[in-house]
């Protein structure tokens, strides 16, 4: 696990270090799905029937920031519209002409099987960090509670509305 519980004073957040911006979108979606849920119920996800699927989100050149900010409200539109809870993935991301694409092969399960202790209302762009230390570069949270990050690696925290 490469992704902590990010406590603010009025929502929730979380914050994820990775070897590679793939991976780093791996970490904040699978650390978002986590705040969902009971602990004792991450450890029984394993026992639910898995589905595979690909998703996919892509905005015209901006940011990476932009880029994980509509892919967790995908993420989260097929929570909650489609009923399918992300236990997994394999992440593409992609520079083309023009445009930045996250493809992703997931691995899903029933929602209405998982139990669920919070909702999330909305992702926010409130402090949204996506970045890429440098050999040696240190990273700080706001929170106390997550340790000092120190590169090379990529790392990310984002807040959500609960």
């Amino acid at each position: 696990m490469s992704f902590w519980t990010l406590s603010t004073k009025a929502d929730i957040g979380v914050c994820g270090f990775a070897s590679s911006l793939p991976n780093l979108f791996k970490e904040l979606s699978l650390g978002m799905m986590n705040l969902l849920i009971p602990e004792h119920e991450a450890k029984n996800l394993d026992k639910y029937p898995r589905f595979t699927a690909v998703w996919c989100v892509e905005l015209l050149h901006e940011d990476y920031e932009s880029l994980i900010l509509i892919w967790l409200e995908e993420v989260l539109y097929n929570l909650e519209v489609g009923n399918k809870f992300l236990v997994d993935g394999q992440y593409m991301i992609r520079n083309l002409e023009q445009r930045l694409v996250c493809e992703v092969q997931v691995s899903f399960i029933d929602a209405n099987l998982v139990e669920r202790n919070l909702e999330i209302k909305a992702v926010t762009s409130h402090e949204l960090i996506v970045k890429q230390l440098a050999a040696g570069e240190l990273y700080r949270s706001i929170d106390n509670a997550i340790p000092e990050l120190v590169g090379p690696a990529w790392v990310g925290s984002v807040i959500f509305d609960i």
